[in-house]
């Protein structure tokens, strides 16, 4: 982002309104005392980064003369996936060093014994150039040990089209004046049972780049494929690819460097959302601007009783976002960073300078509606495709969904929640829960992790902040 001047607190009348915070900024002329560092050479999204290039022949080069020494098999081989992945992200689209990436992780599938996603590497290296695909006298070969055997997960990429009447709500949304909006049991649930399943509205990455589908999320790191245009979205199949591009990623493409390298996940998740609206309304800023002042407090509570077969972005933008509780520099930092992102947004693809105001606007209210309702995802440390959530788990995605964002936060949680294989959020009862009950998730909160983007407002957490920040205080005392 462009370099900005000295900031200043915005005046407190103007601290509570998404539009009146953003106008004071503008007509203030109030800029972020920040410096732009330049964007890393890695996260260039051209294609034949010789940066990236270099970095795969040298550990491919580390593989194939300390193989012998790697102390685990598994861990060498998904090392090496990840290599040939960040191959497939940064080769010509056509070129020979695409096709034999993908070959080279057929081959690893085979070993692997999933044959089907050896199959999907093949055809892709078909797909991508058939001159020299036919080169390679062992792939046909490979293709038809593959073919007979069969072993693996049959299906490696999601269906076409997802079945969103198979979406499953046992929960209905009640209000109240001590637990605002909350989601209460709509019939008895024994421990086990599924209250709810729910496809996000929007989600980002915050890890596993090289092996996750950056649209539905999906661990599938023998099947990735990268967007057409840049080497840093890869995902599990044509009709994921299609999916982004359509909602959002055809028009943050040519910002990525940016965004993975300056923003914060949140902050990068706040303008996903605010292009995904943006796309609704793209001719002029006079359009979308009706749209937002139309979005009227008519949302009910029962409306998000459960998961819309189509996205309904009003119920997103009437999620809680809890200013009460941002102090003044918060609300200041939010709403300069909101305005360097849409400036960018604009200058980068050279919309008119109208839209600016409101496209600062949107993005300020998402980050105060995703530091509240956004879920975190959890995966084993050990393990990255296998779903947790412990203490060694680490976080590798952020989501936003209408209904599952309504459950209220508990330190001792009664529903639990995880990915699915086709890019749900499943919602789990961790014990009964009476008719008419209300039901809580664990916002997974860890105070001295900076990236979780929820915090509790609990006794006991408040608590442990305070604790921890006096130990912090205690142990480096005289440091700085």
């Amino acid at each position: 982002m462009e370099p900005e001047g000295p900031p200043e607190l915005v005046a407190s009348k103007s601290c509570r309104n998404d539009k009146k915070l953003v106008a004071f900024i503008l007509e203030q002329r109030m800029k972020l005392n920040e410096s732009c560092s330049p964007t890393i050479t890695f996260y260039s999204n051209v294609k034949n980064n010789m940066h990236a290039l270099w970095f795969y022949n040298y550990c491919e080069y580390y593989i194939t003369h300390y193989s012998s020494s790697w102390p685990n098999t598994t861990k060498l081989k998904m090392y090496l996936l990840v290599q040939l992945n960040l191959l497939i992200a940064y080769s010509t689209p056509g070129s020979k060093q695409l096709t034999e990436g993908y070959l080279k992780r057929a081959r690893i599938a085979y070993d692997s014994e999933e044959d089907f996603y050896c199959l999907y590497n093949i055809l892709h290296a078909k797909e991508v150039n058939t001159t020299h695909f036919a080169t390679d006298a062992s792939a046909q070969t490979l293709f038809d040990r593959a073919r007979m055997r069969r072993n693996g997960v049959a299906h490696p990429t999601p269906y076409k089209y997802r079945m969103f009447e198979n979406h499953l709500s046992q929960v209905e949304c009640k209000e109240s004046v001590k637990h605002g909006r909350h989601l209460n049991a709509r019939r008895s649930l024994p421990t086990g049972s599924t209250a709810l399943r729910e496809m996000p509205y929007v989600s980002v990455l915050m890890n596993d780049f090289w092996v996750r589908c950056h649209h539905c999320l999906n661990y599938a790191p023998f099947v990735l494929i990268p967007c057409q245009s840049c080497s840093l979205a890869m995902f599990c199949s044509v009709t994921c690819r299609t999916r982004a591009c359509e909602e959002y990623h055809s028009l943050e493409c040519a910002i990525m460097p940016i965004l993975i390298g300056q923003c914060t996940p949140i902050e990068f998740l706040a303008l996903r959302l605010t292009i995904r609206v943006y796309k609704m309304f793209p001719i002029t800023s006079d359009a979308l601007v009706a749209y937002i002042r139309g979005l009227t407090d008519n949302v009910r509570a029962y409306d998000y009783s459960a998961p819309d077969a189509e996205a309904d972005y009003r119920k997103i933008y009437r999620l809680a976002t809890n200013r009460r509780h941002l102090s003044k520099q918060t609300l200041t930092y939010d709403g300069l960073r909101a305005v360097s992102l849409a400036k960018t947004f604009v200058r980068e693809h050279k919309l008119p300078t109208s839209f600016e105001e409101i496209l600062a606007e949107l993005t300020v209210r998402h980050l105060h509606i995703l530091r509240v309702n956004a879920l975190v995802l959890h995966c084993s440390k050990e393990d990255n495709s296998k779903e947790e959530y412990n203490s060694t788990s680490e976080p590798y995605a952020l989501v936003l969904l209408t209904t599952g964002s309504m459950f209220n936060h508990s330190c001792t949680a009664n529903v639990e929640y995880h990915l699915s294989r086709d890019g749900e959020i499943v919602f789990v009862t961790d014990t009964y829960i009476p008719k008419g009950s209300q039901m809580y998730i664990d916002y997974r909160i860890n105070p001295l992790d900076s990236r979780y983007v929820f915090e509790c407002y609990c006794h006991q957490c408040a608590s442990k902040r305070v604790l921890s920040q006096l130990s912090f205080e205690s142990e480096y005392k005289g440091v700085f």
